[in-house]
């Protein structure tokens, strides 16, 4: 792991600055009560204080936990006992009352060694008072930095159910929890890692960085990408423009103060929320000695700025992507109806060439509930009425059978490929009237498990997005189809595929976003042909 690698903000280096007041300062306005309930960037010791390892049931390996003051992470040095090892990094914080809908997040590195062997898996890990603690799915080891996160926590009953002849344990949104766990008086956070086959001499260093938990948050965060229009530069002459290429959006500045942001428009809350961006800049950007101030701040009104994530030009690279995540505990960032919030960055300090957004999120909720971005998961309720479908008016026998996995909580289907009336198998999702916005221009995900029956047995399916109206002339967008070679490999058998909608069908909006499975080019039409699982549909 090489220097710099971190990516929490830099917060020395520069003035500091109040980023410019686009029409007002701050004022006098005095911020209450954060509304984030915890954000450690660990930017100073004590940070690490109250974090230590520990091993689960019994098992015999360690983890020293130290602070690593040059990357500003803490950092865990994890001795592994055998292939079973279960070992937790966890840290007290501040008791939450209830995070029941909530969010909570982690960022971890991991190195090559972990990421190669590919079987040790990491959980987000939470405990409450009562000494009970709840563990998120798994996340297999990238190397580098790995987002691990939960959005809209719920606890389950710990009861049995059954499903389809098959009987569960109702864990709520959580891999497992203890029994009686619930998410009332939360004070414990961290990652537990479980070797799950991993040899003991595979190992390394473990970093941590950036531990966020915020109230109710949607459905997810906002991704927000180069080419949306909202994007601008301010306080800039007029030489100084938006510029978009293969690598983000960017821009090239003249002097202090001028900004890149993206402008989010109301109604919306940025209250005790957070934003993550990767940005790069250029050679000659860090020869002139220029620093880089992420920013969130009103552009009306008092104009008022949080002004705190701040990134010195001595922690720069130039042609190397920083990454930050910075977080406001203002209660000023609410916009209304016809009024937005400047999201994004400004240079200080006497500046030269370019700087690029390589890519933003925003961990929001949107106010108004129609901006996105969406997530669409099957449940037992969804499922059981109809609102997952395989569009069989037809009538063929080659349509799949589509079931909840309540195990894997993901739709299950039975493709049937026996049966030769048709090539495709289609999978798709029928929205409510307004509950999704207009997809011109969306980016829609699918994440699929496909076992090797399909990557090396059985090969030659292929993975079809689209979109459709649900009534009138039933006008789609289908797009090409992908190997399952083309998409992202998230390990354990979960392969991603995504497209950009264009040409959407409108009047009336596209209601069904699915897939349609292609059988033609299977080697072998099987009724023994192993089942497919989506986890979730993206529109982002």
């Amino acid at each position: 792991m090489g220097p710099n690698q971190a990516p929490p903000p830099d917060t020395g280096g520069g003035d500091g600055g109040d980023g410019g007041d686009g029409g007002g300062g701050g004022g006098d306005f005095e911020p209450g009560e954060p509304q984030i309930f915890t954000y450690i960037p660990f930017n100073e010791q004590a940070q690490a204080d109250a974090w230590a390892g520990r091993c689960v049931d019994g098992c015999n390996a360690t983890a020293s936990v130290s602070w690593n003051g040059a990357e500003e992470v803490l950092a865990a040095e994890p001795v592994w006992a055998s292939d079973s090892d279960m070992l937790d990094v966890y840290g007290a914080v501040d008791e939450v009352d209830d995070m029941e809908g909530s969010a909570a997040s982690i960022w971890v590195f991991v190195t090559d060694e972990y990421a190669n062997d590919g079987n040790m898996s990491m959980h987000l890990l939470l405990g409450n008072a009562e000494g009970l603690k709840g563990v998120s799915r798994a996340y297999p080891p990238k190397a580098g930095w790995n987002r691990i996160e939960m959005w809209e926590l719920a606890a389950g009953t710990g009861e049995v159910v059954e499903i389809e002849g098959e009987e569960y344990i109702d864990y709520g949104t959580f891999a497992w929890h203890d029994e009686g766990f619930s998410l009332r008086d939360i004070n414990e956070v961290g990652v537990r890692f479980v070797a799950n086959g991993k040899a003991p001499e595979v190992g390394g260093q473990l970093w941590f960085d950036n531990v966020t938990m915020t109230p109710a948050s949607g459905s997810g965060p906002l991704i927000v990408g180069a080419d949306d229009p909202a994007w601008t530069v301010m306080d800039a002459t007029d030489g100084v423009t938006v510029q978009r290429d293969d690598s983000g959006v960017y821009y090239e500045p003249t002097a202090a103060d001028q900004k890149l942001v993206y402008l989010l428009e109301g109604p919306v809350d940025l209250v005790g929320r957070s934003f993550d961006m990767t940005f790069t800049v250029d050679q000659a950007f860090k020869d002139s000695g220029a620093d880089v101030q992420p920013i969130i701040q009103l552009n009306f009104g008092s104009y008022t700025g949080e002004f705190s994530c701040y990134v010195g030009n001595g922690s720069l690279t130039a042609g190397e992507p920083y990454e930050v995540n910075c977080a406001t505990e203002n209660e000023a960032f609410i916009a209304e109806e016809g009024q937005n919030i400047r999201v994004g960055l400004q240079v200080k300090n006497e500046v030269a060439g370019r700087v690029t957004i390589n890519s933003m999120q925003i961990n929001i909720n949107a106010g108004g509930g129609d901006t996105g971005p969406f997530e669409l998961v099957a449940t037992q309720e969804n499922v059981d009425a109809g609102t997952w479908g395989n569009d069989n008016w037809q009538g063929l026998n080659g349509a799949p059978d589509l079931s909840y996995d309540a195990a894997e909580d993901a739709l299950h289907i039975d493709p049937n490929w026996e049966a030769t009336d048709s090539d495709e198998r289609t999978i798709m999702y029928v929205a409510a009237e307004d509950e999704l916005p207009d997809l011109e221009g969306a980016t829609v995900g699918v994440e699929l498990y496909l076992s090797d029956y399909y990557v090396t047995e059985n090969p030659g399916m292929a993975v079809q997005i689209y979109i459709q109206q649900n009534s009138d002339s039933y006008a789609g967008n289908y797009g090409s189809n992908f190997a399952i070679s083309a998409g992202e490999d998230l390990g354990d058998g979960w392969y991603r595929f995504e497209r950009v909608m264009e040409g959407v069908p409108t009047e009336p909006s596209a209601l069904r976003v699915g897939i349609k499975l292609q059988g033609a080019g299977l080697s072998a039409r099987e009724e023994a042909a192993d089942p497919i699982l989506l986890r979730r549909i993206t529109i982002e």
